[in-house]
């Protein structure tokens, strides 16, 4: 499970300019608990968010039964405000013993749950759907099932996907690059789950894409910094873990960044993920 920290400063919803993928060809379904109308509707943002990345699965994946995930999210009481925002994960896979999934371990189920003391401070401040964003990659195995698929190894902070290493050799001029480093600091949760930074996001990293984006502003860091923006590299990851993936479209830098009004923003605590 991934666990969020509180983040400091302020954020709008992140949205992504790709090509417009086959809404009926992956669905993210939610089952909501404890949530206002309003909150709910952050999650239902966040699912869509995906799906226009996601189109569905690998061809090797042939079993009709997997076609989606199922994710309960839910508002309880956890720590308090200021604490643990929340926690996200898979709860259930497909797996190859009994279903056809082309040998991938592949997300059937998942949880999010948010702290209840923290959701309205997180709705003002602009942080929620960042959030939500976030930890649903994990739920859909972003740093989760990179070893269940064989995509890492636990302390060895390299991502050897093969699809998401291209993409790194590639975005961000590695040509000699045999893995996307992993985060190895911020302790249990931040490390071996997100893409590698300086610890605390305090500083560049000097690993910058075709545009000049530095990956300390890459969404799926342990620690965020705005303006935040989605990486090839990402994408290309998730098809490492089975699923299809929406072409990059070729459109000016400033499409690819994520839009809203991100004010104030400093570098934010780790995205904790218990082990």
């Amino acid at each position: 499970m991934c666990s969020e920290r509180k983040w400091a400063g302020v954020a709008a919803g992140l949205m992504l300019a790709v090509g417009q993928a086959d809404a009926a060809s992956f669905q993210i379904n939610l089952n909501f608990s404890g949530l206002t109308s309003e909150q709910e509707s952050y999650f239902q943002d966040a699912a869509g968010f995906w799906e226009s990345i996601i189109t569905g699965y690998d061809s090797a994946v042939t079993d009709q039964r997997i076609n989606g995930v199922t994710i309960s999210a839910s508002a309880a009481a956890i720590d308090g405000s200021g604490g643990t925002l929340g926690s996200a994960g898979p709860t259930q896979t497909w797996q190859t013993s009994r279903y056809n999934t082309g040998g991938y371990s592949l997300t059937r189920l998942g949880d999010m749950k948010f702290d209840t003391a923290d959701i309205a401070n997180m709705i003002s401040n602009g942080t929620f759907l960042s959030v939500i964003e976030h930890e649903m990659a994990h739920v859909l195995g972003f740093g989760t099932l990179w070893e269940a698929n064989g995509l890492y190894t636990s302390g060895s902070g390299q991502y050897t996907g093969e699809y998401g290493v291209a993409a790194y050799r590639s975005e961000f001029g590695q040509a000699g690059a045999t893995y996307v480093p992993v985060e190895q600091g911020g302790g249990s949760g931040t490390a071996d789950g997100h893409w590698n930074e300086v610890d605390k996001g305090a500083a560049n990293t000097g690993i910058v894409d075709t545009e000049g984006h530095d990956m300390r502003y890459e969404l799926m860091t342990g620690w965020l910094n705005a303006p935040a923006f989605l990486s090839n590299t990402t994408i290309q990851s998730f098809r490492d873990l089975g699923y299809s993936v929406v072409a990059p479209v070729p459109l000016p830098a400033s499409l690819w960044m994520f839009a809203g009004a991100l004010l104030g923003f400093v570098g934010l605590p780790g995205r904790r993920r218990p082990a």
